[in-house]
Parts: C-alpha cells; structure tokens; sequence
C-alpha cells in the first residue's frame, strides 16, 4: 500500500503492494483457522488524488483501493522480498499466475496513517479488508479491520469483525505478516504495477 514509497530507489521505483494473505481451513467452518495467500494486482491499487506529496505518493490521510487473488496455502513463493502470483499481458492486463490454484478475490480499502514515501517501519494504513470465497456475490465472506505494517516478516493482529454464509457470527484476531512485493521491476504508461503479498491466518468460527 506504499504504492509509490519507493520510486525514488531501484526497489521502489516498481514496487506497491503484494498481497498475499494465507487463510487454510483446518478446523471446518465451525471452528478451526484458515489460512491463505493473497497477492495483490498491482494495476487495481487506485489511491485519492489527494492529499499527495510534490511526487504524486499519498500522504497521511490519502483513501484508497485495490484488490488482489486468494489462492490456496504454499502456492506463492518469495525470495528476498520478492513474490510472485500476478502478471500482466502486452496490454497491461492482469491475470492470476496460478489459476488452478486461486480459491477467491481480496478486496481492501483504506487510509494512509503516514506518509508513503517516507515511512519505512511501523503502521502505514488502517483497512478493511475483504475475503471473498464465493462468486463475487457475498456468498461466503470473512471481513477483517486493523492496521497494516510495512515491515516485512512482522506479525500484525487484526480484528475479524464479521462474515456471511459458512462464515456467519466468526469473530477472533486475524494474524497479517507482510512477504513481500510482485512485480517490482514493472512498469507500463510510467505507472508502477508492483502488489504487496501476504501471509494470514484467521479463526472460522
């Protein structure tokens, strides 16, 4: 959700967000955790355009919105920092990188705590994030809220504060642990397409 944190460097001048998030069931709807990966597209992260920075990043009370792919646990892989799990056609359309694996769509929204180009540890954004494992229509839902560390590796509890079908009446703490970031050297029309990604576990009942 740094979006544009680091255009000024060679890590960042790609880079935005990954989200891969980590929900498995291993204990039924009733009860148990899940566990997935999400990784974030990069292309559906739309900020506010304002308020910014001389650079164009978001700064402290800047809105925004992206969304990203779910898929089952193991499916994504990360080496110094770097994930995968999306990627983009000659026309800059994206795609999941492993179909046959995805298991829902991630949708978050939120607002920038601190400035985007210059925090570099601690809480960026406080999201509601959304995790939909049905069609798209609500069917089965968690829905969780809390603040988003940029520190990779570091655990962060979020409030679960909901879902509907199987997940109706969850509640507990969701544990986010940010991976990394996708496509960190891509860009197209000047525009950054990097996504963040995500390891995440949450209580189902």
């Amino acid at each position: 959700m740094l979006r544009r944190i680091l255009v000024s460097t060679s890590v960042a001048a790609t880079v935005l967000a990954v989200s891969a998030m980590v929900l498995v069931a291993t204990g039924g709807a009733a009860q148990g955790t899940l566990s997935v990966e999400v990784a974030e597209t990069g292309s559906r992260f739309v900020p506010g355009a304002t308020p910014v920075d001389a650079d164009g990043n978001p700064t402290r009370g800047n809105f925004f919105v992206t969304e990203g792919y779910i898929y089952e646990p193991g499916t994504l892989t990360c080496a110094d920092d770097a994930c995968n799990g999306v990627i983009y056609d000659e026309a800059g359309i994206a795609s999941p990188e492993f179909p046959d694996a995805v298991i829902g769509t991630w949708t978050c929204y939120g607002t920038h705590t601190e400035d985007s180009a210059t925090t570099t540890t601690g809480s960026i954004v406080v999201t509601t994030q959304v995790f939909d494992f049905g069609d798209g229509a609500g069917e089965d839902t968690i829905v969780t809220s809390g603040m988003e560390f940029i520190d990779v590796g570091l655990p962060v509890s979020r409030a679960v504060i909901g879902g509907t079908g199987q997940y109706v009446g969850v509640a507990g703490v969701q544990q986010h642990t940010l991976l990394g970031f996708n496509n960190t050297e891509l860009v197209m029309d000047d525009i950054p397409l990097f996504g963040l990604a995500w390891s995440v576990e949450l209580p189902t009942g």
